[in-house]
């Protein structure tokens, strides 16, 4: 019986149903043999549970204590208990979860994952030894950075190699032909190389962004302020450029997430807008913040150009870019901040109509819709 093998490992394991005459899971006469108990003793999972009003470890299977006792772990309540089990839950929390998955555990050389299902008084504890996943996953994790890091170094010795380039050519057609050329030539020459070291310092501004905020600080914070101040600093410009900016947001609507971030983030998208619609007649960007029980959701919209479809794969590539000006790390910089405050960047775009991009992060209120439009007529 599983019962006298527990025991001889020094667990007590009084199960509910030990002496009775009705098996609990079937319903059947109990045989007295328990073949779900025989079943959980022999699979190779580990099976663990608690009683933890008791403070008592009710069940453990074989794999289970052969995984314990490999790695030296009391087979007790207080251990095993601390182990796996979640913290308890203090008066002003929430109940606790019924499902939990904590972060594997490094037992020696091993790696183990477990998930804890509560019911009441009672834990039940599944245990998986993950450590070739583990191991799998961290080759593939190294192969797939070590590509993506060739394939940036290529980039980046791409894009600051043709302005160096034609800075030297510039330079050397300049010693060679100095006392001959005209000052008027001179000058067009010296106009060419400021405008490739130009090239190289906007590269090198995009690459000091993108190690921004690599700890990002997340707070609560109303996202009608925050968007005011930006789009007071952006007004200018668009107007400027005969762009009609329309505002709508959700009465103190707040997102959860570092403000510096998606400053950085909004004014690249509110830029990118602004390009697309250079040209247009009756030029429009609209911004829209929504809120919902859990996310808030920021668009920014414009009636541009759009993006082709050929192009739209490459929209999140580093140094992809359709601009003569741009460096193709802005969207790449923007939704690596987002990922780090826990959310999310979507484009969606359709040729000669215009594209929206969408932001989500972590929402922490909920309210009544307000609109402003800055400036042009009304929304």
């Amino acid at each position: 019986m599983p019962l006298t093998i527990a025991k001889e490992q020094g667990v007590d394991l009084a199960v509910g149903c030990s002496g009775a005459k009705t098996c609990p899971i079937s319903g059947t006469p109990c045989p007295g043999d328990c073949i779900y108990a025989d079943v959980m003793q022999s699979v190779s999972l580990g099976i663990v549970v608690f009683d933890t009003a008791r403070g008592a470890v009710l069940f453990c299977n074989r794999w289970a204590r052969e995984l314990f006792a490999s790695t030296g772990i009391d087979l007790s309540y207080e251990p095993l208990s601390a182990l796996l089990l979640p913290p308890p839950a203090k008066d002003d929390d929430e109940e606790r979860q019924s499902v939990v998955q904590p972060p594997p555990l490094r037992l020696g050389a091993r790696f183990v994952g477990h998930t804890v299902y509560c019911a009441g008084d009672f834990a039940w504890v599944f245990v998986r030894d993950i450590t070739e996943k583990m191991r799998l996953e961290s080759i593939a994790e190294a192969v797939e950075s070590t590509n993506n890091l060739a394939y940036v170094f290529s980039a980046v010795r791409h894009e600051l190699g043709n302005p160096i380039n034609s800075v030297k050519v510039a330079i050397g057609v300049l010693q060679q032909n100095l006392e001959s050329y005209s000052r008027a030539d001179i000058a067009d020459y010296l106009d060419r190389m400021a405008t490739e070291v130009g090239r190289v310092e906007r590269l090198l501004r995009s690459l000091k962004s993108f190690s921004l905020f690599e700890r990002p600080d997340p707070r609560s914070f109303q996202l009608g302020p925050f968007l005011t101040e930006l789009l007071r600093l952006m007004r200018p410009e668009l107007e400027a450029r005969g762009v009609d900016l329309v505002v709508v947001v959700e009465h103190a609507s707040a997102a959860f997430c570092d403000a510096r971030a998606l400053h950085q983030v909004m004014l690249n998208l509110l830029t990118n807008a602004a390009d697309a619609v250079a040209g247009r007649a009756r030029a429009r960007v609209e911004v829209r913040c929504t809120c919902s029980d859990a996310l808030v959701t920021i668009t920014v919209a414009d009636n541009g150009v759009g993006i082709p479809a050929g192009q739209r794969a490459m929209l999140f590539k580093p140094f992809a870019t359709t601009k003569e000006s741009g460096t193709g790390l802005g969207l790449v910089i923007a939704r690596k901040l987002l990922a780090a405050m826990g959310g999310t960047i979507a484009i969606d775009s359709v040729l000669d109509e215009g594209t929206t991009a969408t932001v989500s992060l972590p929402c922490r209120s909920r309210g009544k819709r307000v609109s402003s439009h800055l400036p042009g007529d009304q929304c």
